[in-house]
């Protein structure tokens, strides 16, 4: 058996390519819609991809399954799980469709769905089996049902497809999928669909595999309770789903194939005028310390980097266009970018300026915005008295570990959606774990029309490492009814 893993960081995702080394077949599971690089990886190897699947309908990325399969002649199949949740009657049309228990065969190996809905209702376990030495499954590619460290958040059907009332029959769904799959040896490779990093579970783990043994040992999700204990456990403080998840559900439920994109257009002067004044998003790509030094105004900063997709789609509009500052003068730099948020479907970006356009802005008379960082020390000398509002943008799982006194929680997906609960006529601090995501959250505030915001730099961390006082979110409570 030929087992090839696709790893990309900027949506911590994986697929798999897995082939026969006697027939040369293979089949891609979980492709993202850089379908480029299963071919090449499949010609590399002199392999023919005779067989596209997927695990379950996903959120997090665009789907590149039918594009893979309609580029190889390859067959699709897609699961028939999930009732009326599941993919809609003209995907399954176009596709073979999987049950529990149903196989393909490519050559010498066999891969075997099981069904484990918990995460998805159709969502599918496949089990690799190599007949060349033994029908006992050497492994599983267990897409976003376990994880290392976690399981696959329930939850997603009624946050992010917005069916109200789902996600504790989820929960309970997938508690039992985990009671069966427990029955498995634990020599069990598993291979999961994400890493550290994605929005699907709340404490991801970063190896890229384990056993059943190893996450029987170490998964809290295995440990021994009670349903109704995991439905408590596994839907506490789970991260707010990125707004471009429900329309990721949408789009990839049909597997349609992905919408074309045009080239990067390089823009002018005139246009940055034009777009700020027609309330379209200028997204300034440099990283936060070139932006907090000096930006144009009204620009949103989301720096390049790992997370750069996950913030992308939780903070930008996909309805209108979308302007670019790129900190290069290069087409394919911007190529890049466009190429990267295509597998979050975002193909509204409407051009891009290169790295002169801040001095250009400069020279032409226009004042440069700064962002305020503010140390620990001079917060806690001065914020107190200055009766900030101190913004805490942490995911949900880290808030419950603690906070600083008298902060206020926004996670920063949900703070587009939260501005209405800031008061404007009041200083504002942002602040997350070490500075980088409350420095997006700065820019979005300002880029909003508010001025008096500053970014908490070293953030929760310093406070904590400088010996300061903190809260449990329980604390908070009791504090307030007083």
């Amino acid at each position: 058996m030929i087992f090839k893993r696709f790893y990309d960081e900027n949506l911590a995702q994986a697929s798999y390519l897995i082939a026969c080394e006697r027939t040369r077949e293979a089949i891609v599971v979980d492709p993202n819609v850089d379908v480029g690089q299963y071919t090449r990886g499949a010609g590399a190897e002199r392999l023919r991809i005779a067989h596209v699947t997927e695990t379950h309908i996903h959120a997090d990325y665009l789907s590149g399954a039918r594009d893979l399969a309609d580029a190889t002649g390859a067959a699709l199949h897609l699961s028939a799980e999930g009732g009326e949740y599941g993919y809609t009657a003209a995907a399954l049309d176009k596709a073979n469709a999987l049950h529990d228990g149903s196989h393909i065969d490519i050559g010498d190996v066999r891969v075997t769905a099981r069904h484990t809905p918990g995460h998805t209702p159709e969502h599918l376990t496949f089990f690799l089996s190599d007949r060349a030495r033994g029908d006992t499954p050497v492994g599983a590619l267990t897409g976003d049902f376990v994880f290392v460290g976690d399981v696959g958040r329930p939850d997603l059907l009624e946050k992010a497809a917005g069916i109200p009332g789902t996600m504790e029959d989820s929960a309970r769904k997938l508690f039992a999928s985990l009671s069966r799959f427990k029955k498995e040896p634990d020599l069990l490779q598993i291979w999961p669909g994400h890493g550290a990093g994605s929005a699907c579970g709340k404490s991801l783990g970063a190896m890229p595999q384990t056993t059943l043994g190893y996450e029987k040992l170490f998964n809290w999700a295995f440990a021994k309770m009670s349903e109704p204990e995991f439905v408590t456990r596994v839907l506490e403080n789970q991260p707010v789903p990125p707004r471009y998840f429900a329309n990721m559900k949408r789009r990839n439920r049909d597997v349609g194939r992905p919408r074309s994109t045009r080239d990067p257009e390089r823009k002018a002067f005139a246009d940055l005028e034009k777009a700020l004044n027609r309330g379209c998003t200028v997204l300034d790509t440099r990283t936060a310390e070139k932006f907090a030094a000096g930006h144009i105004p009204g620009t949103l900063n989301i720096p390049l980097g790992k997370s750069f997709l996950n913030w992308v789609g939780a903070l930008a509009p996909d309805d209108s266009e979308v302007y670019l500052i790129v900190d290069s003068d290069s087409d394919e730099a911007a190529k890049q970018i466009l190429a990267d948020l295509c597998k979050i479907g975002m193909t509204n970006i409407a051009g891009y300026f290169g790295s002169g356009l801040v001095e250009e802005w400069k020279t032409r008379g226009g004042a440069l915005n700064k962002v305020n960082q503010l140390d620990i020390a001079e917060f806690r000398d001065r914020g107190s008295r200055n009766g900030a509002q101190v913004i805490d943008v942490r995911s949900p799982e880290e808030w419950s570990h603690g906070h600083l006194p008298g902060a206020v929680h926004i996670p920063l997906a949900a703070l587009p959606d939260r501005l209405d609960e800031i008061d404007p006529s009041r200083p504002v601090v942002l602040q997350c774990r070490g500075g980088g995501r409350s420095s997006i959250a700065t820019s979005l505030l300002m880029s909003r029309g508010l001025t008096n915001v500053a970014n908490l730099k070293g953030g929760y961390d310093e406070w904590v490492a400088e010996g300061l006082p903190t809260e449990t979110p329980g604390e908070s409570e009791r504090k307030s009814s007083r």
